[in-house]
């Protein structure tokens, strides 16, 4: 009885409501969409660090400071550290890493670059299957696979020699030739302005045997056991650290939450408001009929409730059609991508920034969004009608 009530008063101003619902409508697929490009640079995100930094990364304890002028005096013993991680009881992938800068020169020109000594086994972990669209992945220590920026200020082309000078870990200067065999493009646009090398032939260069710069273990979400292992079996010469405790990594997943919530709270105030003025406007030309329902005895309560359903059902209807509107889209640029990749490098290629973003919608954003919708739609009725129920019938009707 009651709900068909509601829908007579939904019919009796077919503008004001469809306004309303259209208010809620652009409000929610805003939300469902905005959140759900959230939830694609925070995959984004999480995928580019773990492949750089594994779940858990072990280096020296002075390697943060001295990584960013490419130090490689800040090592430890490859072989020490791999019969440690052998005896973890979690499945795991381990590789050892060596990063470093150096000048690339081909003919008279040059380049500086920054370096990575990897393992076979990056080979799937990086990601090469997919980033190398020239050539072939590293299978010799005398071969190097360069990164489509360098490629391309160096003009080379496969098969080049390119001569690799660089400094050790004892600060003395030393150079090698290498045969290209592979061209990348990765979607971080500052990796294309790299190259990588065997882990063995990095050693030898920087005259660091049996020593690497970082020790990555890939074990599908086990970092917290691995590192409390880590941590109570390894001594003082080497740094623990899970993936979320790590630069950039660490900041982005304390800001994360801060960022939903001011994204929801800017949302739900502007949609809420502007469903309380539509409201308001609708209780001011009903007062009348506010204070008849009171005269012929119908309480406050019931009286709030009727607008309330009112409220909540343009709600539910204008939440549903956004979360189809809003969530449609999502899922349409999920399954495409937005490439950032060209118009970032375009302007630079100092950035460490991965150009192709996945919008993804989940339940829990397509929940949210439509509580979030039927909540404010709800709250701002209840705002609206109020005061004007706190009224005598008398004062109503002498409004009109």
């Amino acid at each position: 009885m009651l709900l068909s009530v509601v829908f007579k008063n939904l019919k009796r101003n077919k503008k004001r409501s469809f306004l309303t619902i259209l208010i809620i409508l652009i409000a929610t697929s805003g939300m469902t969409f905005g959140l759900s490009w959230i939830e694609g640079e925070k995959n984004l995100f999480l995928e580019s660090g773990k492949r750089m930094t594994g779940d858990v990364r072990i280096t020296a304890p002075d390697y943060e400071l001295r990584s960013r002028s490419l130090d490689v005096s800040s090592n430890f013993s490859y072989s020490k550290i791999k019969k440690v991680v052998e005896r973890i009881s979690e499945k795991n992938i381990g590789v050892g890493r060596i990063k470093f800068g150096g000048l690339i020169y081909f003919n008279e020109k040059h380049e500086k670059a920054m370096g990575s000594g990897i393992e076979s086994k990056d080979k799937k972990i990086i990601g090469f299957d997919k980033f190398i669209y020239s050539g072939k992945f590293l299978e010799n220590n005398n071969e190097i696979i360069i990164g489509e920026t360098l490629k391309r200020r160096l003009n080379l082309k496969l098969g080049d020699q390119v001569t690799l000078l660089t400094q050790t870990q004892d600060k003395s200067l030393y150079s090698l030739n290498y045969n290209i065999v592979g061209f990348y493009k990765m979607d971080n646009t500052r990796l294309n302005k790299s190259f990588y090398i065997t882990l063995a032939s990095s050693q030898y260069l920087l005259d660091m045997e049996d020593r690497i710069t970082e020790y990555l273990i890939y074990s599908n979400n086990k970092e917290i056991p691995i590192k409390s292992f880590l941590t109570k079996n390894t001594d003082k010469t080497v740094l623990v650290k899970r993936w979320d405790e790590i630069g950039m990594n660490e900041s982005f997943t304390q800001v994360l939450p801060f960022i939903q919530g001011i994204f929801i709270f800017i949302f739900a105030t502007l949609s809420g408001l502007s469903i309380s003025n539509t409201m308001l406007m609708t209780v001011f030309e009903r007062r009348h009929e506010i204070g008849l329902l009171k005269a012929l005895g119908m309480k406050e309560r019931e009286i709030k409730k009727i607008f309330i359903l009112e409220g909540g059902l343009m709600g539910v209807i204008g939440g549903i059609a956004g979360l189809i509107l809003g969530g449609g889209i999502a899922l349409y640029l999920g399954r495409v991508g937005v490439n950032f990749g060209d118009m970032i490098e375009s302007f630079t290629s100092e950035l460490n920034i991965k150009g192709v973003i996945y919008p993804h919608l989940t339940i829990f954003v397509t929940a949210l969004s439509l509580t979030v919708a039927l909540v404010t739609s709800t709250l701002a009725t209840f705002l609206a009608i109020f005061s004007e129920v706190k009224k005598e019938a008398v004062e109503n009707m002498r409004n009109e």
